[in-house]
């Protein structure tokens, strides 16, 4: 079974990531921030002049409203400039969340700053209008910065919807009708909830079914453990390492001694219970930093890493003991099972290729020497 499913029943809202897969969504995330702050970064650098152009243009007043709002807009201007100059000399920092945020907290803060501004302007009606355009850009760009849903909202609503009431008050709203101004923002914080947890399911739900996908080409379906393709990834890495730093590894190939009897006397269902208890027991019996790959059929592909002839011997004889000293606990009752197994140390200069047919010849002549036993090559 699958463990990094969607832990999600039918009845619940929310995905949640499993703890194995966090350090993978959290990069994920960073990256996700990352373009987001540009996005909005160069957006802002778009759009703020034009609405300081409106304010001109447009409204009454218009040469101390525009005055005001320039000077609650130039930070943000600033803030952006500052981001992309992040995105274009950083590209890999940490940076991406936390000015992803700070923009979210700055244009929520600009917006108090206008929707106090707009009561200086002889007409209600216009000052409404403006807060309500002003509202609705807010909410887009906020819930779209809020890159971990209601966990990012009281960082970037809190302090500016606590100061509102005080802003508002300071431009000379009475306090009877402090209730009336702040319906719109309220209504603005709840859908931006709504709207910035919805697309966080979704990045979560995306970054899930996008593993569980890498996860099944990589993976053998029937033991979960590593299919030959991911081995063939883990043997370059090792050879890679080799080429650098001169660490030895050692591959062991095993193979289960007289399968095809299992599979013609019992059936395949058996011969997969055989399988899969196999690859339990050899994973088991390596360390944390060795790989196990099904290579193919009944054969196992080891590989032991920074290593010597020695120790890689006494892993692949701890390996043949797991599967000797314990019967096999099958649907068709216990069964007596073994393994033999060729083992193959990297040699200087040898590529891969090399290392496994060696592993392969040894296998052979354990063989041929009756089974149950390693040899190497």
């Amino acid at each position: 079974m699958n463990n990094e499913e969607p832990q999600r029943q039918d009845s619940d809202f929310y995905f949640r990531v499993p703890d194995e897969a966090k350090s993978d969504f959290n990069e994920h995330q960073r990256r996700i921030a990352r373009r987001v702050a540009v996005v909005v970064a160069a957006s802002l650098l778009v759009i703020i002049p034009v609405f300081q152009a409106f304010d001109y243009l447009i409204y009454d007043d218009s040469e101390l409203f525009g005055h005001r709002n320039a000077v609650l807009r130039m930070p943000m201007m600033a803030l952006a400039l500052t981001v992309l100059g992040f995105w274009w000399s950083r590209p890999h920092g940490g940076w991406p969340r936390p000015m992803t945020l700070l923009l979210a907290f700055g244009l929520m803060t600009m917006m108090v700053g206008i929707l106090g501004n707009a009561h200086y302007m002889d007409d209600l009606l216009a000052a409404q209008i403006h807060a309500a355009e002003g509202l609705i850009l807010v909410i887009a760009a906020v819930s779209v910065c809020a890159t971990r849903g209601l966990r990012d909202i009281p960082v970037i609503y809190g302090l500016p919807l606590l100061a509102l009431p005080f802003v508002l008050t300071h431009y000379g709203v009475p306090l009877a009708e402090l209730a009336r101004h702040l319906i719109y923002p309220l209504a603005m914080l709840v859908v931006a909830c709504i709207v910035a947890e919805l697309i966080y399911q979704s990045y979560a739900e995306s970054f899930l079914a996008s593993r569980r996908l890498r996860q099944h080409a990589l993976t053998d379906p029937l033991t979960g453990l590593l299919n030959r393709r991911a081995m063939d990834a883990e043997l370059k890495v090792a050879q890679s390492r080799v080429n650098r730093h001169g660490e030895g590894y050692a591959l062991i190939m095993a193979d289960l001694d007289r399968f095809k009897r299992v599979n013609d006397e019992y059936g395949h269902d058996v011969g997969d219970e055989v399988l899969l208890d196999l690859g339990r027991r050899l994973q088991r019996s390596i360390r944390a930093e060795d790989r196990l790959a099904r290579w193919g059929g009944e054969e196992f592909l080891i590989l032991i890493q920074d290593t010597n002839q020695q120790d890689a011997f006494l892993i692949a004889e701890k390996l043949r003991r797991a599967v000797k000293d314990t019967p096999f606990v099958t649907s068709a009752g216990e069964l007596p099972i073994t393994i033999s197994l060729g083992l193959a140390l990297y040699q200087k200069e040898s590529p891969v290729e090399a290392v496994i047919t060696r592993a392969d010849q040894s296998l052979y002549r354990a063989k041929q020497n009756g089974r149950n036993q390693t040899q190497t090559g």
